[in-house]
């Protein structure tokens, strides 16, 4: 006679602990016949120490500003301002990924019109947010900051410049990513450093740039 089908089911709770961080319980639900056997695991996360932000410089109203020398790579950026962009009000963090990962790569930095154009080309309407390959293909067909995206192609972290990423608690985020960092809300995160599940990596090749940048 055949052995009864076994069903295993899991479900996962993230609740923040007191003095910070989070704890994360899994509920493994085992049925095989009229037997059911439940097991749990918590795994805490303690909170993260914050990095200061940085400030990114003002953005003009009028033309994109150029570096005298664009950048070869993105890691030539690393230290400097961050494009913070309207994503301090609101969550437009794909296409402020999307022009932090064009600072990165060419020295031009996109104003907060701009950005808002991005967003709007790839179909946000307000606070709705957008998709990563949305606003990717928006820049394709479109400048950004009079840079034109040329090619996008899944990478590893070696060769990305922008990645997708879920933060326990928190949801999905869009960040760019140069010299093993991760580039979010104008600050510097060591990729060491980053308490977050990647969900995906893209490397970009802009219009006029002999290279592609690399993270």
């Amino acid at each position: 006679m055949a052995a009864a089908p076994k069903k295993v089911t899991k479900t996962t709770v993230t609740t923040p602990v007191k003095g910070g961080g989070t704890k994360r319980v899994t509920t493994t639900t085992t049925k095989q016949g009229g037997n059911v056997t439940t097991t749990k695991s918590t795994t805490v996360t303690p909170a993260k120490k914050a990095t200061p932000k940085k400030k990114a410089q003002p953005a003009k109203k009028t033309a994109a500003k150029k570096a005298s020398k664009p950048a070869k790579l993105a890691a030539a950026a690393l230290g400097s301002a961050w494009i913070t962009g309207p994503n301090e009000d609101r969550q437009l963090c794909v296409p402020v990924a999307v022009a932090n990962a064009l600072l990165g790569a060419t020295g031009v930095e996109a104003s907060n019109e701009q950005i808002e154009r991005l967003y709007a080309r790839a179909g946000g309407i307000g606070d709705t947010g957008v998709p990563v390959v949305s606003a990717l293909a928006a820049a394709m067909r479109a400048d950004l900051a009079g840079c034109r995206l040329k090619k996008v192609r899944p990478a590893a972290l070696d060769d990305a410049d922008l990645l997708l990423l879920e933060f326990p608690g928190q949801g999905l985020h869009a960040a760019a990513f140069a010299g093993m960092h991760v580039i979010a809300w104008g600050t510097e995160i060591p990729l060491e450093d980053l308490d977050a599940t990647i969900i995906d990596a893209w490397s970009l090749t802009w219009h006029g740039t002999e290279v592609t940048a690399h993270g």
